[in-house]
Parts: C-alpha cells; structure tokens; sequence
C-alpha cells in the first residue's frame, strides 16, 4: 500500500521538475495552503485545522482551454501537517501526504460552429493518512471527458466527464474497530466501478477573477468482497483571484465529501466538510 504511493508521489514530483517548468509562461507553481476540516455529525470529532505546501505542474493554469493533437498534464504533490487531528485518536500521525495527476488528450470536436470538445482522460488521486478518520485512500480513472467554452464578454466553461474507475479505501483502524467493535478485516475496501464529474467555471474578463463549481460522484459496486460497496460524493466550491496577474493567485474554497459503505462503520454519518484558503505563485 505504501510502495503504490511513493510511487504516485515520486512520478508527480518528476513531471514538476521537468526542465520545461522554466520556460516563458509556466506550468510549474508551488503553493501555501491553511484550511479547517470537521464532521459536524460527530460530538467527538475535532476541528482539526492544518497548513500545507504544494508542487504543483498545471499545463491548463486555471482558465486556458484545450486544443486538439497535444497532451495535457495536471499534477500535484502536497505535504499537510495538523494542529488538532483527532481529539479521539491521540497516536494519529499530524502529518498527511497526497498526490493528484490527471491527464487529457483532445480527440475531436464537433457540433455547429465546433463548440464542443471530446478528450480522453485519466487521472490518479492518491491520499495517505487524510485526517478524519482516513488511513488511507486512492482513485485511478480513465474514460471521457466533453468540454464546451460559451464565450461573450466572460467566459463559461463547461466540463463533464464520464469514466470507469478503481478505488482504494481503508479507514483509520482505532476509532471503528473500539466503537464498533469491527476487525482490521472489516475496513477496507477495494473494487471497481464508475466516476462521473460535472465542472463549471466562470471568468470574469476585466478582473480575471473565477468563480467554479464541480460535483463528482464515484460509485463502486464491481468486484468488492463479501458483498462491499463504497460510494464517495464530492461537492466543491471555489474562487480563484489574481494578485496584479496571473502568476500569483489567491484560491478559496469549501468541500463537502460523503461516504457511504454496506454498513455504518463509524457510528454517525460519515459527511466531511472542508474550508480552505491558498496561495499560488507560478515560476
């Protein structure tokens, strides 16, 4: 488990070092991030409130558009450390890990006007010790994705993606196993089934300023054991500002992540909410 990780961690950190993140208008960043995460559900949970830091590679910025015949890479590595993690886990390790890579190739356009772009996609997630009762966590997709720009004075831009996907999850194993008295066996999950993800964004043009929004919905149900399931929904809102351009940039946002296995694991309902605040500085 850990050795597919590294490995996630180490090719993230290799596209960021790429000797092209030098050139004229970069994909290469890193980032500050100070956020909150709690389970309002849960009379015991902490407000665990952290800061982090972040490489990042990101061929698309934050408001560029795809064009056909070249590949698009996104990727991030980031380091998070905790102040309160679990007031109920006292031997919690504070510190966390994650890496995201994800991956598009425009094939075709079509529709009047050839508004509408078809892509391949992929993408890895990968999360190692996520506080909040995560242990550990990964997702590996691949499938399609179909964008469309609706232009005027600002810009819309439309995305939705349609994939078959394997997931990873194992919860952390002291607070179900001493509530719930479950087994280590009991608590993780592995299997396949399909990811979807519907992604807007609107730029202002005079200011630059956009405003996203994205919901994501992985739904496993192929290949579990012992009749398992796991299903994660992702609510996401987000506000990104430039700083007097767009190589620095102010990035605010707020999620809401719920979970759903075959039995309640956790004794309340496993519904996460995330605020964070990040600031972005392109080399």
């Amino acid at each position: 488990m850990n050795i597919r990780f590294t490995l996630a961690l180490c090719t993230s950190y290799a596209l960021l070092l790429s000797p092209s993140s030098i050139a004229d208008d970069s994909p290469f960043a890193m980032s500050v991030i100070a956020g909150l995460e709690s389970y309002p559900d849960s009379e015991f949970s902490s407000l665990s409130r952290g800061m982090g830091m972040s490489f990042i590679w990101d061929e698309l910025r934050y408001q560029n558009t795809l064009e056909l015949n070249k590949n698009y890479f996104r990727a991030r590595a980031t380091y998070y450390y905790e102040r309160d993690s679990e007031l109920y886990d006292d031997d919690r390790f504070r510190d966390s890990m994650d890496a995201k890579i994800h991956y598009y190739r425009p094939l075709t356009v079509f529709g009047d006007q050839q508004q509408y772009l078809l892509s391949g996609h992929a993408r890895y997630e990968g999360h190692y010790n996520s506080q909040q009762l995560e242990e550990f966590e990964q997702l590996a997709v691949a499938g399609l994705s179909l964008n469309r720009r609706f232009t005027a004075v600002n810009n819309y831009d439309l995305r939705f993606t349609a994939a078959l996907g394997y997931s990873e999850e194992e919860k952390d194993d002291d607070w179900p196993r001493e509530s719930g008295g479950f087994g280590v066996e009991a608590l993780g999950r592995s299997g396949l089934g399909y990811f979807l993800e519907w992604d807007n964004r609107y730029t202002f043009s005079h200011s630059n300023v956009q405003i996203q929004a994205s919901l994501s919905r992985f739904d496993g149900r192929w290949q579990y054991d012992d009749g398992k399931f796991y299903v994660v929904n992702k609510l996401t809102f987000g506000v990104i500002v430039p700083l007097g351009d767009e190589n620095n940039l102010l990035h605010f946002v707020s999620q809401y992540i719920q979970r759903d296995y075959e039995q309640d694991l956790i004794g309340f309902d496993d519904v996460l909410y995330r605020v964070g605040a990040e600031y972005i500085h392109y080399f």
